[in-house]
């Protein structure tokens, strides 16, 4: 009876450590539920390449933070902690610097910083981003970053509309508009001519950009893009 019961506790005490390790492990391959959030003193800064190149990395204070950004592209906006910042060029896959630049950057503020040359003098263009403060619209931003090009003006393809008006190359607007898809155009200020095209689906709370670039033979092109923050793990 004894060796029965001392039997019967040995399985249970069995069944019990494999259940804990069967759980442990089940915690360790679902992981996080949700990542960390970004620490109340993070700013936000994310890196346009605007000239005709071949992709760069970008380095922050030394570290890889983009890996192969192609001309036209804007990355995502890096988690950054405020102060002064160094930000590294460097052509794709290559230890070499083309340019560099240093940043203050402010907790709670976002910020686009455009590379229209990678010559090694050259300064980029810096811009403070608006956020998205009514949850029931978008906020469509255009960048001007064709040097070659005079003021445009940014309308719907039918013309009817002038989204934004008399841009200077080098400046940046913002509007909240109707969450909507649609078809948009840069003319020259006070004409309807299409110079580029782009078009966007937009959705409630969203926030979009539509930058206008350097395009082949001189001419301007045209990218749209969703605004996002990189995924933020705390390391």
């Amino acid at each position: 009876m004894l060796y029965l019961l001392s039997s019967r506790l040995r399985r249970a005490a069995c069944v019990a450590l494999l259940s804990g390790l069967c759980a442990a492990v089940g915690a360790q391959q679902t992981g996080l539920l949700y990542d960390p959030e970004p620490p109340a003193d993070s700013a936000y800064v994310r890196v346009i390449l605007a000239s005709r190149d071949s992709p760069v990395d970008v380095e922050v204070d030394g570290k890889l933070r983009i890996r192969k950004l192609a001309t036209g592209e804007a990355s995502d906006y890096m988690v950054l902690g405020a102060g002064k910042h160094v930000i590294a060029l460097h052509a794709a896959g290559k230890s070499a610097t083309l340019l560099s630049t240093s940043l203050e950057v402010i907790r709670g503020r976002a910020m686009t910083v455009a590379f229209t040359t990678l010559r090694a003098d050259a300064i980029p263009v810096v811009f403070e981003d608006k956020a998205n403060a009514n949850k029931l619209k978008a906020l469509l931003a255009v960048y001007h970053l064709d040097a070659g090009a005079g003021a445009v003006d940014v309308l719907t393809a039918d013309g009817n509309t002038k989204v934004f008006a008399g841009l200077a190359a080098g400046t940046s607007a913002s509007i909240s508009v109707n969450p909507i898809s649609i078809e948009l155009i840069a003319a020259k200020a006070g004409d309807k001519t299409a110079q580029a095209r782009t078009s966007l689906a937009m959705a409630q709370g969203g926030t979009y950009s539509v930058l206008l670039l350097p395009g082949e033979g001189g001419k301007t092109g045209a990218r749209a893009t969703q605004n996002k923050i990189e995924r933020y793990t705390g390391k």
